[in-house]
Parts: structure tokens; sequence; C-alpha cells
């Protein structure tokens, strides 16, 4: 079970499980939107195979994710990387909804929540076409990709999103200017419940989870 702050951070507990159930409800709007394109392509596909998914999976989770500063200390470590924050990937998952980043100046009492202030540092993914494209959602908004999962029920006709994220990059005069500048962002991730077949082949999300994992770790 999770370990809530209850003493330092009462208010977490409710604030997190109140957005977490708001982006799972957007979720299944977007998810009837992609079960009804799917089908539309792919005949054998269940018109309501995403809203399943969602609805009755058992291994849904959300996350709340701390990019810490880059402080160029660690050996190999080179902060104007395109993946310097946190390298390429899929989620394995069937669809992720994302929030808008917040950065924190960690130097600051009381963690200051500040403005970017590097304009090339964020999310960035890669489209069909091989291209980079930085993915930047506004304050307000959410943000949904697709995960391997999904991809593969859909036999590729919805692609999974590869994705990194990149840190803010301090000009070469001044190296520790972000030193002290973190990101923070929450995602929920939506997934099949373990037995669920996935693949071609029959096997379900946790034999196949496992190969994710041995591939990555």
């Amino acid at each position: 079970p999770n370990v809530w702050p209850k003493d330092d951070l009462p208010e977490l507990e409710e604030a997190f499980k109140e957005l977490g159930q708001f982006i799972v409800e957007v979720g299944k709007q977007v998810a009837k939107c992609c079960d009804a394109f799917v089908h539309s392509k792919l005949s054998t596909f269940s018109p309501t195979h995403l809203q399943d998914v969602i609805r009755e999976s058992k291994t849904t989770k959300a996350r709340l994710l701390h990019y810490y500063p880059q402080t160029g200390s660690l050996e190999g470590e080179k902060r104007d990387d395109m993946d310097s924050w946190c390298g390429w990937h899929l989620d394995h998952g069937s669809l992720t909804g994302l929030t808008s980043a917040m950065f924190i100046e960690e130097s600051e009492p009381g963690l200051k929540e500040v403005k970017c202030p590097d304009a090339e540092a964020g999310l960035y993914i890669r489209n069909r076409g091989q291209d980079v494209v930085k993915a930047s959602i506004p304050r307000d908004h959410i943000a949904f990709q697709t995960g391997e999962a999904l991809q593969l029920a859909t036999r590729g006709l919805l692609a999974a999103t590869p994705h990194c994220v990149r840190g803010a990059t301090a000009p070469e005069e001044d190296p520790t200017r972000y030193a002290t500048l973190a990101r923070n962002t929450f995602a929920v991730f939506m997934q099949p419940s373990l037995e669920t077949v996935v693949t071609e082949d029959g096997r379900n999300f946790g034999e196949w989870t496992k190969e994710v994992l041995d591939r990555y770790y």
C-alpha cells in the first residue's frame, strides 16, 4: 500500500487521488475515440477494447515524477544531451495521462516554483516520421500518449510514443546556473490487468511485462 505523509503533507493523499481519478475519467473519453478509429480499420478489434482496459484493469497506477537537478557531477553526465533528464523509452501500458510540468528552484526557501528558464528543456516525442518534436503541455491541460500494449492490441494502427525528457542546459560561461532546478510532473499509467492477452501469439500482459523488464534491466 502507499505510505502517505499524513503529518507533513496531509492534503497530498486526497489531492493525488482526485487528480488521478480525473485523468482516468478523461482517459475513458480518449479511449472511445481510439476504439472507434481502430475498429473502423480492423473489424476483429473490439469496439470497446481500450475502454474495457481502463474500466476493468487492476494495474492502473499514478506516480508523482521528480527529476532531480542536474549537477554535472556524475561520471559521463552531459547536461546538454537530448535525453539528459530521462532517456528515450516507450511506456509499456496502453495509455498514459500526463499533467504539465512544474519546475522548482530548490535553492529557494520553501522550494519556489519558477517558469522553466530554458525553452528547450522538457518532454520530447518521436513521431511516425521519425521527427523529434517538443511536446509542450500548457499549465491547465493534460496530455495522453499511447503505449506498447495498445500498439500490440491494435496491430500497430496506434503506435507507442517514443519519448524522453531534456534537462535545462546552462550556458558554457555559467555551467552551474541550473544546478538547483528540478522538474516535477504527475502521470497515470493505464494498462491491462495481468491476465489480459496482449500479443497475437497469446501472451498475457503479465508475461509480456516480464519480457519488457528484462529488456530494460
